[in-house]
């Protein structure tokens, strides 16, 4: 049987797994990220279905690693490879996501064309992504730095 406080502590998790799962719908669609992302990293139509599948396989993978208590066997040496490599695809996330949403905001194109850089326009949105990049594994690599 289900107490007043366990039921009242389900409907408050359902209601924000939904304002969740729908600003994160409303920021992929009304922002076009999506397609933004595609077209920033040279993607054909071809390939859209990986986009796609790759976007579920990420909800997907997300919700388990939250719902079960997922642990790593302790192989100490494939647990820091996991970790380099992990920091790595989010590090390229990240940096992909940055770079379309700066695509959206328009603000490159303005920049490049105050500074006169429109013909060094790939070099600057490479530069950026790998500075996120190197920053994202320097942030998870190297902790105590921050410490």
């Amino acid at each position: 049987m289900i107490s007043m406080k366990g039921l009242l502590l389900i409907l408050i998790g359902l209601g924000e797994g939904i304002v969740v799962g729908t600003a994160l719908i409303a920021f992929l669609l009304v922002l076009d990220v999506i397609p933004r992302v595609i077209r920033f990293s040279d993607g054909c139509r071809e390939q859209i279905i990986i986009y796609q599948w790759l976007i579920i396989l990420g909800v997907f993978i997300a919700i388990n690693l939250q719902l079960y208590d997922v642990r790593l066997p302790q192989f100490y040496f494939l647990n820091y490879i996991l970790v380099i490599v992990c920091g790595l695809v989010f590090g390229i996330f990240i940096g992909l996501l940055a770079g379309a949403l700066t695509e959206v905001l328009k603000v490159l194109p303005v920049l490049s064309r105050r500074l006169k850089m429109e013909e060094e326009m790939k070099i600057l949105l490479v530069i950026i992504i790998l500075g996120k990049t190197i920053g994202s594994l320097i942030y998870w690599l190297l902790p105590q730095i921050w410490i």
